[in-house]
């Protein structure tokens, strides 16, 4: 793989997939932090800080974009394929799904039900490829605003602040950035990508048309406040089907403990998106 003409052009993006999959490999995969990976694959020294440096999110972006190119290239036809999920460094590694073609499917029939007649075959194949095809418009389609297999969709914009002092901007930044990635390890909904919702930073649209734009049942709107190692999140939930907030929140963390604050932020939101968000509810 990482002879392939995907990574063959980019050290650094060897260095870096060899380092996640050996320590994954290693059972080390709870260790792959963006501190630790900062300083073992990039080179930064002790003083690194992730809040103000974002080379891993940045290369781990374009790792991430290479490995869809090499399985949509060269890798086409590996059996096992790496995926990185989003809201994580540590590498899963999946099987390929390899699926029978009709015609192997219906040569593997007992000899004694091949014995259908050419037009009663031909209707039979017709009715297989017709419900292969329906199953998957159906598992593809869902509803407009669910993400994959039916799940509600969320969009998080930009955390708002108001504060001259650029460390606070710094600060809403990275809250915006955890809050999605922690919003990504949840099963019960789907996150629209950071990238996308930061399109709509200081945007003047009505929140329902952000919603459409970016194909989300919901959207997380936030503010920060912050006094000396206090941190402040006033949290809203807009449901986009009614242009109407359906959760408030006020969340209280401290400075020093960040991924905390973004966990409990985070599980706010999956907890009142699933309740009132849900495709069922709706």
């Amino acid at each position: 793989m990482l002879k392939s003409e995907a990574f063959a052009a980019s050290t650094r993006l060897q260095r870096f997939l060899r380092h996640v999959v050996e320590q994954s490999l290693a059972g080390k995969g709870d260790e792959l932090k963006e501190y630790s990976i900062g300083t073992s694959v990039f080179d930064r020294d002790e003083q690194y800080d992730p809040r103000i440096d974002s080379i891993v999110r940045v290369e781990a972006g374009r790792l991430r974009a290479k490995l869809d190119e090499y399985y949509n290239g060269a890798g086409g036809s590996d059996d096992v394929m790496i995926r990185i999920p989003r809201g994580t460094y540590a590498p899963v590694f999946e099987r390929r799904a390899r699926e029978q073609p009709v015609g192997a499917a219906v040569a593997a029939l007992p000899a004694r039900r091949q014995s259908f007649s050419w037009r009663g075959g031909t209707a039979m194949l017709s009715a297989v490829v017709v419900a292969v095809v329906i199953a998957a418009w159906r598992s593809s389609a869902g509803d407009e605003n669910t993400g994959p297999s039916g799940r509600t969709t969320v969009a998080v914009l930009p955390f708002t602040q108001y504060s001259t002092d650029p460390a606070v901007r710094l600060l809403a930044a990275r809250l915006t950035d955890g809050v999605t990635a922690e919003l990504s390890r949840f099963t019960a909904i789907s996150v629209v990508s950071h990238t996308s919702a930061l399109q709509f930073e200081n945007a003047r649209k009505p929140l329902k048309e952000i919603a459409r734009a970016l194909n989300a049942n919901g959207v997380v709107e936030a503010s920060i406040d912050v006094e000396g190692d206090a941190v402040r999140v006033q949290l809203r939930l807009v449901d986009a089907a009614v242009d109407r907030k359906s959760f408030i929140q006020e969340i209280e963390g401290n400075r020093a403990a960040l991924p905390d604050l973004e966990r409990r932020v985070a599980q706010a939101i999956e907890a009142e998106a699933t309740r009132t968000l849900t495709p069922a509810r709706r």
